[in-house]
């Protein structure tokens, strides 16, 4: 089962008219906190519908407690314990040792906010970076505050110490019951089998998934932004290498099965060059073929670049996105050479050969070459981000751009609106209501594993509980015998074989 078959299992649960509470057991969980965030909103959906969420922990952190506030009854063990680390920064600067040592850093930026580089030429913040910065963080915090004190029924200095017990939540009013697992699943109630026929079609019949061969291609784009190899087709998990996605969206648009493209991006960015070719593929490819965008955690900078090529955006309220600019750094290690007793010469030098020396301080000339080249990528950028989200050039450059980081919000068109993958796929649907689609994700080599193990953290086996006539049926261990049969097809770097 994969993160998207678990969240279609939860939406349709709510198409079951007989449920009416649904028990969530809660182990330790690793998912980053745009998929507890998705979760929560799924189980909010269901408690808006009438169903009685109830939730149990024995430990968690922060994530837990998101799935938690979402619940009717929150329960947790005797000797609970979470951990608990709202969003903050604890930024580390290394131009003070870098000087020390003998190493200038030298950065070409595009605007005060665009603060990667300070991190190796100072010894704190900028201010303006600072306060961008101190924004995010704090508008961050406070999405999260809202969701676990329910805009304001709990205090918030709750969730400000690091250790939380079962009883100090208890006593916080978070909690409501302090009990064993055992007293939250009590043994005589009865297993639901999974073959329950009625639970099994109603969740099978779910029209996102159906066998109907429209296809739409989710391809997760994860991490960094580089060239990849130039014959290279085999993406790798971790990395968004351009001359391999670029390759794989050609064959989604040659592909005569695939309808609709969603590029899931969750990348911090990294070379402009190869943003540029990706964007330039994906603007291709909505020549042919709708393409839609999921921001998942972060879709910053590059990330931003290539998704304002895409046909609409929706992200996580929790994605942390902007950062349009540019920035270069150089490091001139001559000094460090020198505490060494380590001589280089020149020969053969000519005008701004020294950049790509790590030994010769800059000319006059080639500082000049450099602020120009940040200008010129700063320029294209814009343009890119102007023509697709359809916001004014000027507007852009004053109050979005300079290499500001922000939460998405659908006012200033950054995105369009915010959401889950499930609201993607709605959107796509509303958008074609006479098709059915059976879905696909294009994963790179090695990311089965980061996909599938999703449902390890979530205690599917002891999640449902329905009341029906005159009878309690509960599912248990579904993980040996599983309840949904993915229709989602996974296809591997190579699609043709």
């Amino acid at each position: 089962m994969t993160r998207l078959d678990f969240l279609l299992v939860l939406r349709s649960l709510g198409k079951i008219k007989q449920l009416k509470t649904l028990k969530i057991f809660l182990p330790p969980m690793d998912w980053s906190l745009s998929e507890f965030w998705e979760v929560k909103e799924e189980l909010i959906k269901l408690k808006e519908q009438g169903i009685r969420i109830e939730s149990y922990a024995q430990e968690g952190g922060l994530g837990t407690l998101l799935l938690m506030s979402a619940s009717n009854e929150r329960s947790a063990d005797k000797e609970a314990e979470f951990h608990i680390q709202l969003p903050s920064a604890e930024s580390s600067f290394y131009g003070g040792l870098l000087k020390h040592l003998g190493v200038e850093v030298e950065a070409y930026a595009s605007g005060p906010y665009k603060s990667f580089a300070e991190t190796f030429t100072r010894t704190g913040f900028s201010k303006e970076a600072k306060k961008n910065i101190e924004d995010l963080i704090l508008d961050l915090q406070n999405i999260i505050l809202d969701a676990l004190t329910e805009k304001g029924k709990f205090k918030k200095e709750t969730f400000y110490k690091p250790i939380l017990t079962a009883e100090s939540l208890k006593e916080a009013g978070f909690l409501d019951s302090i009990r064993s697992e055992k007293e939250f699943f009590p043994e005589e109630e009865k297993a639901l089998s999974p073959n329950h026929s009625y639970l099994i079609q109603r969740i099978e019949d779910f029209k996102f998934v159906s066998k109907r061969k429209k296809n739409i291609a989710i391809l997760p784009l994860e991490g960094g932004i580089s060239s990849g190899e130039y014959s290279g087709k085999e993406r790798e998990a971790g990395k968004i290498e351009a001359y391999p996605t670029i390759s794989l969206l050609k064959e989604l648009k040659e592909d005569k099965n695939v309808h609709v493209v969603v590029l899931e991006i969750n990348s911090p960015g990294g070379s402009a060059f190869h943003s540029e070719l990706i964007h330039r593929e994906i603007s291709e490819l909505k020549k042919e073929k709708p393409v839609f965008v999921y921001f998942k955690d972060t879709a910053a900078s590059g990330g931003y670049y290539i998704a304002s090529a895409a046909e609409t955006i929706t992200s996580s309220p929790v994605c942390i996105t902007g950062s349009i600019g540019a920035v270069m750094v150089r490091a001139n290690l001559k000094k460090l050479y020198n505490k060494a007793k380590v001589q280089k010469e020149t020969v053969g030098f000519y005008p701004f050969r020294e950049i790509l020396s790590e030994y010769t301080p800059l000319k006059k000339e080639s500082v000049g070459f450099l602020q120009k080249e940040i200008a010129r990528i700063e320029s294209q950028f814009y343009a890119r981000v102007s023509e697709g989200r359809k916001i004014p050039l000027d507007q852009l450059k004053t109050k979005w751009g300079g290499g500001r980081v922000y939460l998405p919000k659908t006012e200033n068109k950054i995105v369009d609106s915010l959401g889950g993958i499930l609201d993607v796929l709605q959107t796509i649907k509303n958008n074609f209501p006479k098709d059915k689609f059976m879905i696909s994700y294009e994963l790179p080599e090695y990311n089965f594993r980061s996909e599938i193990p999703f449902l390890k953290g979530f205690g599917l086996k002891q999640m449902m509980k329905t009341f029906l006539p005159k009878e309690i049926l509960f599912l248990k261990e579904m993980s040996e015998r599983p309840l949904y049969y993915s229709n989602i097809k996974i296809n591997w770097n190579n699609r043709k074989n």
